[in-house]
């Protein structure tokens, strides 16, 4: 069993994620995750110093679960239409949740991010899109897509269209993301 500082300071991570998912980096504070932990703020900065270093911890678990599932999917057997599809459902899955994306959330308030986690945003960005134009480009390789922008292009076309599809599910409904699926699908296949 971990130590209770260690699961606390999870927890700290899994409810601060929560937060700038549903409301953004600067629209939560500490007093937010100390009210859900029923804790002081002291508690909070025991672990993370500020809210800077709460999101570097942040932007590595997703750095980290981002370099797990290359590496399975790198493995897997399965077709590049089903790896894609595989990353697509991340986003699904953030809809159900009334949630957007890591990257949709902090790019919106990029500008007012401290020096210190942009470069972690950056990367964060280049794995996603690296992952995605990999995966498009074993595609057309294969036969399985037939899209005619580049691998990189078409890459940056999915991610944006799937973050922006996040956001307005909020709005429209779950309908209209599922069709932006879909049609990212199909636009692939060619």
């Amino acid at each position: 069993m971990a130590p209770r500082n260690q699961d606390t300071k999870q927890e700290i991570l899994r409810i601060g994620m929560d937060l700038i998912k549903r409301y953004g980096y600067n629209a939560f504070s500490y007093a937010d995750i100390s009210k859900v932990l029923e804790m002081k703020n002291a508690a909070v900065h025991y672990h993370f110093r500020g809210k800077e270093d709460l999101l570097a911890g942040i932007l590595d678990q997703y750095l980290d679960d981002y370099v797990q599932l290359g590496k399975q999917l790198q493995v897997s057997r399965l077709t590049s239409l089903q790896k894609l599809d595989k990353f697509i459902e991340r986003y699904s899955v953030l809809v159900d949740s009334n949630c957007i994306c890591i990257i949709g959330s902090v790019a919106s308030d990029y500008n007012t991010l401290p020096e210190s986690v942009k470069a972690r945003v950056t990367e964060l960005i280049d794995l996603v899109l690296g992952m995605v134009e990999k995966t498009l480009q074993e595609g057309k390789k294969k036969g399985e897509f037939h899209f005619t922008e580049s691998a990189r292009t078409q890459a940056l076309l999915i991610m944006t269209n799937l973050a922006a599809g996040v956001q307005l599910a909020r709005i429209s409904g779950k309908q209209d993301y599922v069709q932006i699926r879909k049609a990212l699908l199909r636009q692939v296949k060619g």
